[in-house]
């Protein structure tokens, strides 16, 4: 096949941008031709090396232009008609990150739209209403796509509120090490964190939840990969700061780290912690899962749909219960680890991106 992948912007190191590139690399090595179309990408995107024989047409213009909402929403329309003039014969489309799947008004190629999670979807009832017009318009631009993929049931449901006319399929997401995770033991019970460091992932909840355990667990280091993303963002993480140094908690910030650095702390982890709102799928859990590491979620983390039963899930928001589920790890670690190695059997067999890929192609296929 001739597949063109559309994605607003390969600038940032997050799932999304991720799931692309590794996309696009299996699909290419599966011998299918691929052109990535965008807005704007980075010169020295930390993917580079995915997309040494994928075809990159690039507008290099802004992704996001001011904060202004209602001029980037202007903008996006006319970068999607601009981008669309760029388009090349292919067999199929698969469209990403919104606004991406706007391409499917402006061509007559078959699009599929892998829809990570619908915009502005986790905003407040208030909110919204300010959004009715873009909602309004994202509808009726939204409207030629062929079949809309969702990562999980609880994402399935927020699109089909969202576009109740359109189908809706569940393909999941993939993740798989880049390295060997080598287990070094030292004196500390390290704990990680990778993501956003911004109030729906949470991560403010972790260091609460150890202030609950502190007397009971000795040499506790917690780990946080990422930067911040807005003012608000960069506010909660120094009221962590505080918080921590309040409660004599080591904490580390790291903000984004090269990939050896990343693996340097998953070596080192005793535990990892996601315990976001809001979560499509869950990357860097699947990834420490993979890694033989116990892994703490959310019940609002994608990745919940395919873990077995018995893999350690907390109610979002529920400090008490994340602290206590920290403790039961601890106090039982060799029953956890090893759930967690058989656990990363499974997903290594099914949820790897080469399998993502595979069950992309299928269905790409099949809508082409």
């Amino acid at each position: 096949m001739d597949i063109g992948i559309v994605h607003p912007e390969l600038i940032y190191p997050r799932g999304a941008e991720k799931q692309v590139c590794k996309l696009s690399y299996y699909l290419n090595k599966m011998g299918h031709d691929v052109t990535i179309y965008t807005f704007e990408k980075k010169e020295n995107c930390v993917f580079n090396s995915l997309l040494e024989n994928i075809e990159i047409i690039s507008l290099n213009e802004k992704w996001i232009s001011g904060p202004l909402y209602s001029y980037n929403l202007v903008r996006w329309h006319g970068l999607i008609k601009k981008l669309s003039k760029k388009i090349k014969e292919h067999d199929i489309l698969n469209a990403h990150n919104h606004p991406a799947q706007w391409i499917s008004k402006y061509t007559d190629i078959p699009t599929v739209w892998t829809c990570n999670e619908p915009y502005q979807h986790n905003i407040s009832s208030y909110i919204k209403k300010m959004y009715s017009v873009h909602s309004l318009i994202d509808r009726k631009l939204t409207r030629s796509t062929k079949l809309i993929l969702s990562l999980s049931n609880r994402i399935k449901e927020l699109i089909k509120m969202r576009y109740p006319d359109k189908k809706v399929n569940i393909s999941y997401s993939g993740a798989d090490l880049d390295h060997e995770v080598k287990h070094i033991t030292n004196d500390y019970f390290d704990a990680i964190f990778v993501g956003p460091i911004q109030p729906q992932k949470r991560p403010f909840d972790i260091i609460k939840a150890f202030s609950l355990i502190g007397e009971n667990i000795e040499n506790v280091r917690l780990h946080f990969v990422g930067n911040t993303t807005s003012f608000v963002s960069k506010k909660m993480k120094n009221e962590m700061i505080k918080y921590a140094a309040k409660n004599d908690i080591e904490t580390i910030f790291y903000g984004s780290v090269p990939n050896d650095k990343l693996y340097e702390l998953y070596n080192i982890a005793d535990i990892s912690l996601f315990v976001c709102e809001a979560e499509p799928w869950g990357i860097f859990p699947l990834e420490t899962i993979l890694g033989g590491i116990p892994t703490i979620i959310s019940d609002q983390c994608g990745i919940k749909d395919i873990l077995p039963e018995d893999n350690p899930v907390v109610e979002t928001g529920n400090i008490t219960q994340l602290a206590d589920k920290i403790m039961e790890i601890k106090d039982n670690y060799h029953e956890y680890k090893n759930r967690t190695v058989k656990t990363s059997k499974m997903v290594s067999k099914k949820y790897s991106w080469e399998a993502y890929s595979r069950r992309m192609e299928n269905i790409l296929k099949q809508c082409s």
